[in-house]
């Protein structure tokens, strides 16, 4: 019997649900998936990813200070590395994806993977958040900037989620530098919607219960002091035009626990309004399908993101798995038309809810009130952006990566 070929994905954090979907379709086709993460055991359910990866290889690993108290527990941490660097060694891919951030992790797996065919994933292109250089590093240091830079300039091929043009600004800007060498073999990518995922539309809306619109976000929102002002006033005008807000709150690389007391700070003014709902998020598919009853979708973190200054490229050229969440669970969705990308993508399904200013919240009752044919438009969205009609480019991308390398 021939034997599969191996595809790894390397991710510094837990494993965004975008992976599991890659990963689980490459499986259904008959390659051997694998998971390595140094990601903490404890912050995330590693049964949910099986489904999606025949082998799982997470270190356990977390870097602290060594005391007296954590001493044990450093070791054994530290015995957990060492038995999956072991299990790494042992693995003959086919390809590597290398998925950031943060950026120097990526770049270690670059280096231990190097004689295989590699494709960089930066998920966030931290280049394209800064104006200039010097913002950039005190944001993030020289050294992660550098490890970026690295990325690029070393993958055997890029995969991108963003704007198709995304890497051509970043040539452009010069924040990694005037001469940025990259490979010419890239892919645009966004996180399609997957048919495991997908929900009936559903025709038991909350709307019909009590005439009263709800809205729903998936998903972690930013916690800087500017950006908690701007949801505030949000809640403020949703609240004042009795529609409803749940929020389905998770945070990348926190337990349960640690999420309540994120999320609750900054929001106790509206913890007593019926019209405010703090929910905590569930297993990716519980959610889809949870979220199906709410009338519409909202994209806060875009909101909490209006402070990001003209000049920087992250608003124009960013996406993330939320477009497909909300088409999976068979809702339209509010965004900001900051974000063009997301912007253009929606406009071409006839389903455009995005909002320029936050003003424009006044009157989001009545524009609501308004809609037609979305269903329609929902179903024949989620038909063209679906992960299997566009899976065979991907698969032709891997090859040529692999055919540069050999």
């Amino acid at each position: 019997m021939e034997k599969k070929k191996q595809i790894v994905f390397f991710c510094a954090t837990t494993p965004y649900v975008m992976i599991y979907k890659i990963a689980r379709e490459f499986k259904k086709r008959g390659y051997e998936t694998v998971l390595i993460t140094i990601s903490e055991r404890e912050k995330w359910d590693i049964n949910w990813y099986k489904d999606g990866f025949d082998k799982i290889i997470c270190s356990n690993f977390q870097i602290k200070k060594p005391t007296m108290k954590n001493s044990f527990d450093m070791l054994k941490r530290a015995s957990s590395l060492l038995k999956s660097i072991y299990q790494m060694k042992k693995l003959n891919p086919y390809i590597v994806f290398s998925i950031a951030g943060p950026h120097y992790i990526a770049a270690m797996a670059m280096k231990f993977f190097k004689e295989y065919p590699l494709i960089y994933f930066p998920y966030d292109v931290y280049s394209h958040m800064y104006p200039d250089k010097k913002s950039l590093d005190s944001k993030y240091s020289s050294y992660e900037t550098k490890a970026e830079k690295f990325c690029f300039e070393n993958a055997d091929g890029i995969f991108q989620k963003g704007a198709p043009e995304g890497l051509d600004f970043l040539k452009q800007k010069t924040l990694l530098g005037k001469n940025l060498k990259t490979t010419p073999l890239k892919i645009d990518f966004p996180s399609y919607c997957s048919d495991e995922f997908m929900v009936q539309i559903n025709k038991n809306k909350l709307l019909k219960k009590n005439k009263e619109i709800h809205l729903v976000n998936v998903g972690g929102l930013l916690d800087k002091s500017q950006d908690l002002e701007v949801y505030k006033t949000i809640f403020n005008k949703l609240i004042k035009q009795k529609i409803h807000i749940h929020l389905y709150l998770k945070t990348q690389h926190a337990s349960k626990k640690e999420d309540s007391k994120i999320f609750t700070y900054g929001f106790e003014p509206f913890l007593n309004s019926k019209y405010f709902h703090l929910e905590f998020s569930l297993e990716p598919k519980k959610l889809i399908l949870e979220i199906s009853k709410y009338d519409f979708g909202i994209w806060l973190d875009h909101y909490g993101k209006m402070s990001i200054k003209k000049t920087h490229l992250y608003p124009s050229l960013s996406t993330g798995n939320k477009i497909a969440s909300f088409l999976e669970a068979g809702l339209p969705f509010i965004y900001s038309t900051e974000f063009k990308f997301v912007h253009q993508v929606m406009k071409n399904y006839q389903l455009d809810f995005g909002i320029n200013k936050l003003n424009d919240f006044d009157n989001l009752k009545i524009k609501l009130s308004k809609t037609k044919q979305i269903e329609k438009n929902i179903i024949n969205a989620r038909k063209d952006f679906n992960m299997t009609n566009h899976f065979l480019r991907l698969e032709e991308f891997i090859r040529e990566v692999v055919r540069k390398k050999s």
